[in-house]
């Protein structure tokens, strides 16, 4: 997978997906397998952007049960089984526990009541070949066992608890990935750091947009039969020159979104702790814990969004009145992620509800859509509804969508559990990688976990970590460089890899990382000093 501007500039798409987060990647995927054309951008880089804030959880559904919509709950039900199946290296199970109380709502028998309903719901949630991926029902504890979960908790007033079963990526950055490789992989021309700077029009029709790339080629058009704005926060500045878009295109408000990683606080289950009143919910990932969500009010512009001093601290006393044993601290806090959400009213307080997909000839822009949404689980089903519209606004029928069964890239594994025993214990397979390694890379690059492996093989250097503290290989970061459309450090360290994504790799990782790059892409050493400064500038100051 590599940049061909020239591709992007010569040819005329059927569709032209402008926003490579989660809902543009999916959407390019889709229409590629159909059999449109596509070509996919982003101003920065695939998933660099509110995507990248993530709790990394695949929801069942489980929120819907306080607006009591089956509806709801089957969407994300189907969703969740649906990204266990095509990306079953990435989606895991894991599980959940939240404390009752004897006030009403929290109340063990109407915890229990309704989690009930939802397993009933959710009946054919074990409707995959893979066992690994099956869930159990959702089950009361008793006080203890529930304090034993989490014992970081408030215990006063909890009378037992709940645990049930969703799903966590392994890395939600692959998983997007996997979905633009994937539509790479049908025929869709992806590129990234091309900055849309306005649409290209024939008469109130559009037919493309003027693209800026952002590493020094220059500005070119990419033209279109049909144009999508999947670019999230940044869908009102590429709507503020068509004024009958922009009045019925994305809501009013947003809401600034943020998780933190921090040191872990948690066992195997994911734990709700109280925070006034809602819930915030601790997650064990790899070896330590992302903690969220907090939602506040944006106003500003989408690309000048930070997340101040102040904006954490507030966050951690919240953290630390849901999980008060905890005691977090700022040094305690590894990684912060931040996005921007749609929300429904001006003021950014309630975030959009559902998905939407507009057609703006509606609006007198023809040749316009827009895709936006809130969820990383409901993303793909997303993508289904606007190629439907898109193949209904382009004159030709739609195939069937296939995109709940076909494997990403990656992702052509029918038994997980079989497969990372294998990768892991068979000597020939992993080569010369201890098998902790071969775990990593099979659950980071899936089924093509092998070609990593041999070019390891091919030149035993690349086998080496980058430094005593940070296991990622050399190999890998060649290999996000040359096949993963890797262009700055912070892609390789914070995407394709897990080098940085749990923290601060290092000074000795982030150098070596960046003479790995720098040897294959030219950089001087004024270029690898930026860009190592760019990668520093992610972590909060300790």
């Amino acid at each position: 997978m590599r940049r061909d501007l020239r591709a992007l500039a010569n040819s005329t798409f059927d569709l032209l997906v402008v926003g490579a987060g989660i809902y543009g990647a999916t959407l390019a995927w889709d229409a590629a397998q159909r059999g449109l054309s596509v070509a996919l951008v982003d101003q920065g880089d695939f998933g660099g952007g509110t995507s990248a804030n993530s709790l990394k959880t695949v929801h069942g559904g489980v929120r819907a049960l306080q607006s009591g919509s089956p509806t709801e709950m089957r969407l994300f039900v189907r969703e969740r089984r649906a990204l266990c199946r095509i990306a079953p290296h990435l989606v895991h199970p894991l599980p959940f526990v939240v404390p009752t109380y004897r006030g009403l709502t929290r109340h063990p028998l109407v915890m229990r009541t309704g989690f009930g309903l939802y397993d009933l719901v959710a009946h054919d949630r074990n409707d995959l070949p893979d066992r690994s991926k099956h869930l159990p029902p959702s089950r009361l504890v008793s006080r203890d066992e529930c304090l034993a979960l989490s014992p970081h908790i408030d215990p006063t007033g909890v009378t037992g608890g709940i645990v049930w079963h969703d799903c966590q990526m392994y890395s939600s950055d692959r998983v997007l990935l996997a979905f633009v490789q994937s539509a790479v992989q049908a025929g869709a021309v992806a590129g990234n750091y091309l900055d849309v700077t306005g649409w290209v029009r024939d008469g109130e029709r559009v037919i493309g947009a003027h693209v800026e790339d952002r590493l020094g080629a220059g500005a070119f058009d990419v033209r279109a039969s049909l144009v999508v704005n999947a670019s999230g926060p940044g869908s009102r500045r590429l709507l503020e020159g068509l004024p009958a878009a922009r009045s019925s295109g994305p809501p009013p408000g947003l809401s600034k979104a943020m998780n933190l990683v921090t040191r872990s606080i948690t066992g195997d289950h994911a734990v709700g702790g109280m925070a006034g009143a809602r819930f915030l919910f601790a997650a064990p990932w790899r070896q330590v814990s992302i903690v969220g969500t907090s939602h506040d009010p944006f106003d500003g512009p989408s690309d000048a969004l930070t997340a101040s001093d102040a904006d954490v601290d507030r966050f951690l006393n919240d953290v630390n009145d849901a999980f008060p044993g905890a005691g977090l601290r700022r040094a305690d806090v590894r990684l912060v992620h931040r996005g921007l959400l749609p929300s429904e009213d001006d003021a950014g307080h309630e975030l959009l509800k559902g998905s939407r997909v507009r057609d703006h000839r509606a609006d007198g822009v023809p040749g316009l859509m827009t895709v936006l949404g809130v969820r990383y689980t409901t993303a793909r089903a997303t993508a289904e509804r606007a190629t439907d519209l898109a193949f209904s606004i382009l004159g030709r029928r739609a195939p069937p969508c296939e995109t709940a069964t076909t494997p990403l890239t990656g992702g052509a594994i029918p038994d997980w559990d079989a497969f990372l025993r294998a990768a892991t214990g068979d000597d020939d397979r992993r080569g010369p990688l201890a098998r902790d390694t071969a775990a990593r890379l099979a659950r980071t690059y899936g089924a093509e976990h092998r070609q990593v492996i041999q070019s390891l093989r091919e030149a035993p250097a690349l086998a080496a970590p980058l430094s005593d503290r940070c296991a990622v290989t050399r190999g890998e970061l060649l290999h996000a460089t040359r096949q993963e459309m890797a262009v700055h450090l912070s892609d390789a360290v914070l995407r394709r890899t897990e080098a940085g994504s749990d923290g601060h790799p290092g000074p000795a990782a982030l150098q070596a990382a960046a003479q790995v790059m720098g040897d294959e892409l030219g950089w001087s050493a004024d270029d690898r000093a930026r860009e190592i400064q760019d990668v520093e500038q992610v972590y909060p100051a300790q």
